[in-house]
């Protein structure tokens, strides 16, 4: 494809016009209950949720479709001063097939789907200076495509495990400038999308009757990144050699996580749920690469790691004729991983701040001929005071599922 030199850089602008750090499911995690619960889900998700929270729990549920929206704004200061981050909006597909075998293997396969599909966009990132305070871990954090698939066996001695894949999109490329016959200078460009590939892997247990259910996951490394490779030969139009140009870096990143959880029915309308999670940012690299094989070195981001606590409660309010209503409640704490740098060092600008996060939301579904649910959720974070970052964020979604 060729356009002419101003029409490519517009184009290129607005490809690198905005800096997302990480997944919308590990910022608030996958569907609407276990946003609800506060991200909980690893010792008793079921359905396309799992893929995400747990794939073991694919072994067992229903075959199930669901559609759900997801939206959120953001309310956020630097130094004083209105920090736009851009509105979450998205669309979340799910679902999750039993395979009908026989023999030892009935009822112990499952397998299911899990999309969440930002409205107008498949990859996004912003690249400002170094020198420029951002959010790091907020901004459009949820304008990546997040495609999830997993499958669950289920064990003899009430045991599960289960494992899938997050596939994140990236973006990889190249443009050539140079003159044609005429004289004239003429880019030709050439983008492509590619994929890359994150493991998760699952176990989990409970006691027979289910009162008591403990699980375990481990997700790896979740990438999307983009590089472009700008080259410019222009021959005699240009005295001077210009050096090989590169857009490149990480436009999303989920640090390793590994999650606890243990999920108890305390009485048959109430299930009481806590886990605790780490996460490995200190991993995490300078999201940019360099623009030149000579440029300066890059700032070290110098994150730690952190734990994020979580609990939740489920209740079950009445037994209905026609409906089942299960309401829901949360909170978590989301420690940032984010250091305190001597005044001098660029990652300084790297801002980010604690989160204090309370959920709610509520589940119904049908109990007649009709196998119809509903479910919504509302989540609320709060951002611990700081001399540079404040604010705060409000997330919300709705789903409609039917079992088939």
């Amino acid at each position: 494809m060729r356009k002419t030199l101003p029409a490519l850089s517009v184009a290129a602008l607005c490809l690198l016009a905005a800096s997302a750090r990480a997944s919308l499911p590990e910022l608030t995690s996958l569907g609407t209950r276990s946003p609800a619960l506060a991200g909980t889900g690893v010792a008793d998700s079921t359905g396309y949720e799992a893929t995400y929270q747990n794939p073991a729990g694919l072994a067992t549920g229903k075959r199930n479709l669901t559609l759900g929206l997801v939206y959120g704004g953001y309310q956020t200061t630097i130094d004083d001063a209105p920090y736009p981050i851009e509105n979450t909006l998205g669309l979340i597909i799910g679902g999750a097939l039993p395979l009908p075998l026989g023999g030892v293997m009935k009822d112990r396969l499952g397998l299911g789907l899990g999309l969440y599909l930002p409205t107008g966009f498949i990859n996004r990132v912003r690249v400002p200076f170094p020198d420029v305070p951002r959010a790091s871990l907020l901004d459009s954090r949820t304008q990546i495509v997040s495609i999830l698939f997993g499958g669950g066996l289920r064990l003899p001695w009430g045991l599960q495990v289960g494992g899938g894949v997050l596939a994140l999109a990236a973006l990889v490329g190249e443009i050539n400038i140079q003159q044609d016959g005429s004289g004239r200078l003429i880019a030709a460009s050439e983008q492509q999308l590619t994929v890359n590939y994150s493991p998760i892997l699952g176990a989990r247990w409970q006691t027979p009757g289910g009162r008591v259910a403990v699980g375990a996951v481990f997700r790896g490394v979740s990438e999307s990144s983009y590089r472009i490779t700008v080259h410019t030969r222009l021959g005699d139009a240009l005295p001077l050699m210009l050096p090989v140009i590169y857009f490149s870096g990480i436009a999303q990143y989920d640090p390793l996580q590994v999650a606890a959880e243990v999920s108890v029915r305390a009485s048959r309308r109430l299930v009481l749920t806590a886990q605790a999670s780490y996460k490995r940012w200190s991993a995490f690299a300078y999201p940019i690469d360099k623009s030149t094989d000579g440029s300066l070195p890059l700032p070290v981001p110098h994150f730690h790691d952190t734990v994020v606590p979580r609990v939740a409660l489920e209740w079950q309010p009445a037994d209905l004729h026609a409906v089942e209503i299960l309401l829901r409640v949360g909170y978590f704490f989301e420690w940032s991983p984010t250091p305190n740098p001597p005044p001098d060092d660029l990652s300084r600008n790297l801002l980010d701040s604690d989160r204090h996060v309370l959920t709610a939301g509520i589940g119904l579904r049908l109990l007649g001929r009709l196998p119809l649910s509903l479910s919504a959720f509302g989540q609320g974070h709060l951002l611990a005071p700081s001399a540079r970052f404040n604010g705060g964020f409000g997330m919300m979604g709705v789903a409609v599922g039917l079992d088939l």
